[in-house]
Order: C-alpha cells, then sequence, then structure tokens
C-alpha cells in the first residue's frame, strides 16, 4: 500500500472545522445587523440554530478529548501535540459558549435595552468566533499533521467509528446535513465514497436543517445543496 493510500482520511474533521468558522462568523454578522422588530420573529430561530451549533462544537471537543487527542499523545507524546495548550482552549470556548447564551438570552428579554443587547452579544459572539479560530488553528498546525503522520489509515477509521458510535441521532441528524452544506463539491464526493450511508442520512434531514440555518441568511437564500 502506498503512502498516499494508507494517510487518514481528515476530510471530515476538516469539513467540521470549516463549518464551525463559518457559521461563527455568521453568527457574529447576524446578531450585529439585527434590528428592535427582530427580537420577536427572529431571535428564536437564532438561538435555536446556536444550540444545534454549540452541540456540535461541544460533541467536537469531547470526541477529541476522549478518542483522537488520547491515542494521538500515546504515539507523540502530549508535548509535541501541545495537548495541554489545546484542553486549556477548549475550557476557554466552553465559558465563551456560555457568555454568547447568556447574552443572547439578555437580548431576548422584552424588557431590555435591545441596543445595549445587541452590542453585548454581538460581541460576546466576536470574542467567541476569536477564540475558536486560534484553536482550530492550532489543531490544523500540530495535531492534524501528527495524525496524518503518525497514525495509520485504519487506526483513524476505528477512531471515526467509535466517534459515530458515540453521537447521539438527534445531533448527527443536523450534523450530516450541516457539514455537507459547507463542503465543496469534491469534499462532498470524497465524503459520500468514504461513507455512503451519509448521503441518505443528508438527504432525510436536509429540510430540516435548511429551516434552522435561515436564521442565519436572508430570505431566499439557503444551502441549495
Amino acid at each position: 500500500m502506498s503512502r498516499a493510500t494508507s494517510k487518514p482520511d481528515l476530510t471530515f474533521v476538516i469539513l467540521i472545522h470549516q463549518s464551525l468558522r463559518e457559521d461563527a462568523a455568521k453568527l457574529t454578522a447576524t446578531i450585529a445587523a439585527l434590528h428592535p422588530a427582530d427580537r420577536v420573529p427572529r431571535l428564536p430561530g437564532i438561538e435555536a440554530f446556536f444550540d444545534h451549533y454549540c452541540d456540535q462544537l461541544i460533541m467536537h471537543h469531547r470526541h477529541e478529548d476522549e478518542l483522537f487527542f488520547p491515542a494521538l499523545a500515546a504515539m507523540v507524546g502530549a508535548g509535541k501535540m501541545h495537548l495541554n495548550e489545546l484542553d486549556d482552549q477548549h475550557h476557554e470556548v466552553d465559558t465563551a459558549i456560555r457568555a454568547v447564551r447568556a447574552r443572547l438570552a439578555e437580548l431576548a428579554d422584552p424588557a431590555s435595552d435591545f441596543q445595549t443587547g445587541r452590542a453585548a452579544a454581538a460581541s460576546a459572539t466576536s470574542a467567541m468566533t476569536a477564540l475558536l479560530d486560534a484553536h482550530l488553528t492550532l489543531e490544523e498546525e500540530t495535531a492534524l499533521p501528527l495524525i496524518e503522520a503518525q497514525m495509520t489509515a485504519a487506526d483513524y477509521k476505528r477512531l471515526e467509528a467509535r466517534a459515530r458510535r458515540a453521537t447521539p441521532r438527534p445531533q448527527a441528524q443536523f450534523l450530516i446535513p450541516w457539514v455537507v452544506a459547507h463542503a465543496t463539491s469534491d469534499q462532498r464526493r470524497s465524503l459520500y465514497r468514504s461513507a455512503p450511508p451519509l448521503r441518505l442520512i443528508c438527504w432525510l434531514n436536509l429540510r430540516r436543517y435548511r429551516r434552522l440555518e435561515r436564521a442565519l441568511v436572508p430570505a431566499g437564500e439557503g444551502v441549495g445543496r
């Protein structure tokens, strides 16, 4: 087997990173552009989407903490993969998520000042986005290259299989159309080739995902894939 074909296929984790980055930026822009009249018709949808987004982010970190990072640390050592720094960043992002939730709840309160609440929510979301981007960048510069260099494709597939089994069905029903919506055509082909059932899962859950996703985009736009 050639080295090219024996390397782990990181398509799925790369898609998760893309989706997290793009939607964090979209959330920030959406919140910053809200008007007082959006409090009732739009804010609940934004909060609902953010709940699903947070579920994916927290689950992604849990799979890293419990599966991928321990396996990699056993191969290369915690220091080489910056494990302590990555773990600290997970906690920082978790704290930032709680801040966004709190600011959105305050913004939804009809007794609160809308302009002040919107600025606070946008600031909290922007801070979360910056922390998340720094964390994903560190992973991409340290852990992911080491996984490609040190882990066999078979070992990585086993870890991915364990992660899939640990993913609750409701979260998978959002996860698959979510990452597909952020994928390029080449990435979608690679994803479906690696796990053909994902095409059906996406098709079955795409309509519900589109309804959630509309909270973040202008009317008439959507994933369209």
